[in-house]
């Protein structure tokens, strides 16, 4: 399809303009009301002191009707600092005061912009004594109109590294490469280079790269537009003379509005742009441990799936694997007469008692979601009501509810049906009733599955009859071209979400979805990277992905363990993905690959003991998740306070100034942080990868901080340098920065409570604790890893606890102060906020590195999984 580029000009200022100096809460500029471009209005605002909003709308041009932005509308006020009317040329100073926008860096900026002809704004940032332009539009080609909506274009720094844009295939720099903006349904995709993916959002970062160690850099600065609207981001892979290399972002429909976010280093950029669209939901402490599921397990007709099922708790229970929930698939949905899956239906041939099942999982502690889609086959019990209710999307042309095909059964298997229309009210009732309908069964939270919603047309019509609040409301039906088909997937969580809410008040809610726009992260807690491919390469890809989903604010994020799609992974490269998956905030193994020796396609679902020859080291690395829970749920709490993604690149924070990890070799490697600056992970994704070079990041130029080999006792390692490590298949790198605090806990499944929520499932069913006979025990309690140096250097660092499920939780904060020494270390623990009592009271078990001799001053010796610790008392 040809790309309509018109570029847009002839803007003017008011008939009573500005004075210079005095104080704005918006510079408005309009082009004439007669002419080429008539009636458009440019609008330049403030909403924090460290971000500029633009409004660019027109006829055919609506503001973008979205609910991507929490922000309250109230622009801070700015200064115009200098107007020459005849040149048409304005400056403004950034605010200097208004609500804290985490920028950090104390510099004064200005905002340059000239209208003579063609809109040109710069951003020049004062460092050290020199103005510098951090940021800029394209000279004559900043704001054009195509078909539908607008194109823009900006001047691109060359060495600048690109981040974010949600979900996107690796590496993780993504320069020099163009993306498509909208969600696909990407079944067997190749992590390097598929594109689009499943989620939609464009939030490209671009942040500047050190030549010298300890260099002050210029700003980091992102750019976003909160639209729903499909659309293309460019970023310096065309090129086009006079103009050269930029980037550019082509939204298919609606006016323009363009959030510009600057900070120090990606760390502040990221921060600010939770306070712009909401931070990540808090996801429970049970959706922290090993998460499992499987197609083939609920496929089955003989035996009856629920009898496969059931004996999954004894499985764990046999094979010593601790696990914290069951992703149930579309299985129980498939109508026994023709195969096809019809949602909020359910197989009684398969499932006799579903709610008995439910109950019996419960008691093990493992909590049930079961796979929910958004659309009906036309043969589905429920579509004449659909239709009925208009609930439906509506083809203009042919005048009918829109009918395409559907995925339905077997691979690659589709059959004629209709995504449902989560704009319309019936639409959204009917989705409620099914949810509830499970809730009343005794599940756990919903998996919102197959949303990505890509209509073939973007002139098809939704209702947009929509209870959330959106920027500009449509008042009747708008095309799915302007409204973006991802307000459906939207919506779909929002009542997934209410509805969970609703009926369990108390409770923490859980959605989890495949898709996504920026607004559905208000309403589902976690994610994944979708329907990946069985392989090395895919396998390696999954991390790049990981990272720049992390700093898109997907918090609860992973991918499936082993690969979903192909064939069964190698005894080895499932070793090194659960070895990666566990050091992710999301460690789910899924699959499906049926398995024509086997009916029911249980030998071919991916599963912890599927080789008997790797099972001690799969155990291995999952009973060290379960250990590092409490480090995992305080990472959570550091991700829903201040957007500091749990898996994090390796240059993300105080890290941003060392040159060496701005290196192809580090850019387009593994390594990254589990909790920035706290434990360095190294994995093995190459087959037969024995041992591998590691860099150790440095914090600064004077950093002389060592990190700790959690694998190789004794083995220390500056930070500055490389080294090359063992990675025999047993383990994986890992690495704690010196001064860390890592919190840990048994290393199996807990409960935080003896009675409440923590331990009774929404159906009344008390998890059996391992003193009754089940497998499950009291998380009572807690030990503190601790990594001082020989020197008497003091260290600080603290962590939060809860009980992991209510809707509004008490959360206790522990803080720990601790000095080495060259004999002892001294170790202060203090409870920063006790809002919520732990089972392990007040006592902590200080943990030093393996084969440190030192004692801890004023700690009682005792012994814990063989190793001498130190119970130390909290004051």
């Amino acid at each position: 399809m040809p790309i309509i580029e018109r570029e847009l000009s002839g803007f003017r200022l008011p008939a009573s303009p500005p004075k210079v100096g005095s104080s704005l809460t918006s510079f408005t500029l309009k082009t004439p009301s007669s002419g080429p471009y008539c009636n458009f209005t440019y609008t330049l605002s403030f909403p924090l002191t460290n971000v500029y909003r633009i409004l660019l709308t027109g006829p055919d041009r609506p503001q973008p009707p979205h609910d991507n932005v929490v922000l309250p509308p109230v622009s801070l006020q700015f200064k115009l600092t200098s107007l020459d009317e005849k040149e048409c040329i304005a400056t403004f100073d950034f605010p200097s005061s208004g609500p804290d926008a985490f920028d950090g860096t104390g510099r004064k900026r200005e905002l340059h912009l000239s209208w003579s002809e063609h809109l040109l704004l710069y951003v020049f940032e004062e460092v050290n004594g020199k103005n510098i332009r951090i940021l800029g539009d394209l000279p004559n080609r900043a704001y054009a109109l195509t078909e539908h909506g607008i194109m823009r274009h900006w001047w691109v720094e060359p060495d600048n590294l690109h981040l974010g844009l949600g979900e996107k295939a690796a590496p993780m720099d993504l320069s020099n490469r163009s993306f498509t903006m909208h969600g696909s349904d990407s079944a067997a995709y190749d992590a390097y280079n598929t594109d689009p993916l499943y989620k939609h959002t464009p939030y490209l970062i671009s942040s500047p790269k050190p030549i010298k160690e300890g260099e002050d850099l210029i700003s980091t600065y992102a750019i976003y537009h909160p639209t729903n609207s499909g659309g293309v981001w460019d970023v310096r892979r065309e090129h086009d003379d006079p103009w050269g290399y930029f980037k550019a972002y082509r939204q298919d429909w609606g006016g323009l509005e363009e959030w510009i976010l600057i900070g120090k280093g990606v760390k502040e950029v990221v921060k600010t742009f939770a306070e712009i669209v909401g931070r990540p939901r808090l996801v429970g402490r049970d959706w922290l441990g090993y998460l499992a599921s499987g197609m083939g397990l609920g496929e089955s007709d003989k035996p009856p799936a629920q009898d496969l099922l059931s004996t999954w708790p004894d499985l764990c229970k046999k094979h010593d694997i601790p696990c914290s929930a069951m992703h149930l698939s579309s299985g129980y949905t498939v109508d026994p007469t023709n195969g096809n899956r019809y949602v909020f239906t359910m197989n009684k041939d398969r499932y006799p008692n579903f709610k008995a099942m439910v109950g019996h999982f419960h008691k093990s502690g493992i909590k049930v979601v079961p796979n929910i889609k958004p659309y009906a086959l036309q043969t589905h019990p429920h579509y004449k009501r659909l239709e009925k209710e208009d609930a439906l999307f509506h083809d203009p042309i042919m005048k009918a509810s829109v009918l395409t095909r559907i995925w339905s059964s077997g691979v690659g298997v589709s059959e004629k049906g209709s995504w449902v229309d989560m704009t319309s009210e019936g639409g959204r009732k009917w989705w409620a009733e099914g949810v509830q309908s499970l809730i009343d069964l005794g599940c756990d939270g919903m998996w919102d599955d197959n949303n990505e919603y890509y209509l073939h047309d973007d002139q098809f019509l939704c209702k947009s009859d929509m209870p959330l609040s959106f920027a500009s409301p449509s008042t009747g039906p708008a095309t799915v071209g302007l409204l973006g088909r991802m307000i459906n997937t939207e919506l779909m969580n929002y009542v997934s979400h209410t509805t969970l809410s609703k009926a369990l008040p108390s409770r923490r809610s859980y959605v989890l979805t495949r898709s996504g726009n920026v607004g559905t992260f208000k309403y589902a807690c976690s994610t994944w990277s979708g329907d990946n491919w069985t392989s090395w390469h895919n396998l390696r890809g999954s991390q790049a992905i990981q990272l720049n989903a992390g700093m898109s604010l997907m918090q609860s994020y992973g991918s499936d363990i082993g690969g979903f799609g192909g064939l069964l992974p190698s005894p080895e490269m499932f070793v090194r993905w659960v070895q990666l998956g566990v050091t992710h905030s999301r460690f789910c193994i899924h699959s499906f690959k049926p398995d024509k020796d086997d009916p029911s396609g249980a030998a071919a679902t991916n599963t912890p003991w599927m080789y008997p020859e790797v099972l001690p080291i799969v155990r291995e690395a999952i009973k060290w998740r379960y250990e590092y829970l409490p480090f995992f749920n305080s990472l959570m709490w550091e991700s829903h306070l201040d957007a500091t993604p749990s898996t994090a690149w390796l240059g993300f924070g105080e890290f941003s100034t060392d040159p060496e990890l701005y290196t192809d070799t580090i850019l387009n490697g593994f390594d990254a942080w589990l909790g920035p600056g706290s434990i360095l992970v190294a994995p093995a994704l190459y087959e037969g990868e024995l041992t591998r070079d590691v860099y150790f990041p440095k914090s600064s130029a004077n950093d002389t901080s060592v990190y700790f080999d959690l694998h190789a006792p004794y083995r220390r390692y500056p930070a500055g340098t490389r080294a090359t490590i063992a990675t025999p298949l047993e383990h994986f790198g890992l690495f704690a920065r010196e001064g860390a605090v890592i919190p840990v806990g048994k290393r199996y499944q807990t409960v935080t409570q003896k009675s409440g929520p923590a331990r009774t499932t929404p159906d009344g069913v008390d998890v059996l604790l391992d003193s009754e006979g089940g497998v499950v025990g009291l998380d009572d309690w807690r030990g503190v890893q601790l990594f001082p140096s020989s020197e008497e250097t003091t260290y600080e660092g603290k962590w939060t606890e809860d009980d992991g499920i209510s809707a509004d939780p008490g959360k206790t904060i522990i803080v720990v102060e601790y000095k080495g020494g060259k004999d002892q270390v001294e170790v202060k623990i203090k409870f920063e906020e006790h809002g919520f009592e732990t089972l392990w009271g007040k006592t902590v078990a200080v943990i030093l590195p393996v084969g440190d001799e030192r004692t801890v001053k004023g700690g009682k010796e005792t012994v814990w999984e063989g190793r001498k610790v130190w119970e130390v008392q909290v004051v």
